[in-house]
């Protein structure tokens, strides 16, 4: 499918969302969310794809929601609210792992989306801020998750102050699990999305689930485990290690 505001890319069982609108600093429209959205939709029943980056054009990741585009009727904000509420439940339930190599400033919405992602890779030029406070808002959804994060008193720092994270500081604070040069981002976050889609996509599909119901997860955990001893991954990864070769993982 053709999109106007990103760009989708797809190989060897990767797949790449470039967010385009880099005259925007990648400003995130109505258009860009909801062709982001249905990206993710396409790609969670792409059977070729088992791992997903997102990255920005440009010198930025996303400087956050479009203002310029903000309503000042009450409908239509309460229609825009309907569609936010649903993104990060969306970006947060997709099945398959995302890496977010972060190129540039995130901000916002852009820093939000990546609270939702499953791994985070930083260029040292990248820069993290929630600045909703600033402009007479708050973060519900981002506040929770930056909060099971990094802590609710480093939570409440960068939120109340809106505070800019350089990539050192988001990585001390957990944040991100690689800063690397900035023209080595892509090439790390590739790596890492090649030991990860390799690797049996029921179980993947079960760790990230886990990780994100936190303690809630012991049951789901226990009785996935029970699952997955029925698939047919678990059957070739036990035959495989006996063999003595690569096992080749289906998703069955």
């Amino acid at each position: 499918m053709k999109y106007k505001t990103i760009v989708v890319e797809k190989a060897d069982g990767v797949a790449t969302i470039t967010l385009n609108r880099p005259e925007k600093l990648n400003a995130v429209n109505m258009e860009m969310r909801l062709e982001f959205l249905k990206a993710l939709d396409e790609l969670e029943i792409d059977d070729e794809v088992r791992v997903v980056i997102v990255t920005g054009a440009g010198r930025a990741f996303c400087a956050g929601a479009d203002i310029s585009t903000f309503e000042a009727d009450p409908k239509k904000i309460r229609r825009n609210l309907v569609n936010l509420k649903r993104e990060p439940q969306r970006i947060l339930g997709f099945e398959k792992p995302i890496i977010g190599a972060i190129n540039g400033v995130a901000a916002g919405e852009g820093s939000q989306w990546l609270l939702q992602f499953d791994l985070m890779v930083a260029s040292d030029k990248a820069t993290i801020s929630w600045p909703a406070t600033s402009l007479g808002m708050s973060c519900p959804y981002g506040s929770i998750r930056l909060a099971s994060e990094v802590g609710r008193f480093r939570a409440k720092e960068a939120l109340m102050t809106s505070k800019f994270l350089t990539a050192e500081e988001a990585y001390q604070w957990g944040l991100v699990t690689k800063v690397v040069p900035h023209d080595k981002l892509m090439d790390a976050a590739m790596e890492l999305a090649n030991k990860i889609k390799d690797m049996p996509p029921v179980s993947i599909r079960t760790i990230k689930e886990a990780v994100n119901r936190g303690l809630e997860g012991y049951e789901y955990t226990y009785q996935a485990s029970v699952n997955q001893q029925l698939t047919e991954d678990f059957k070739e990864g036990v035959q495989a290690f006996l063999e003595k070769r690569q096992p080749q993982f289906q998703g069955k």
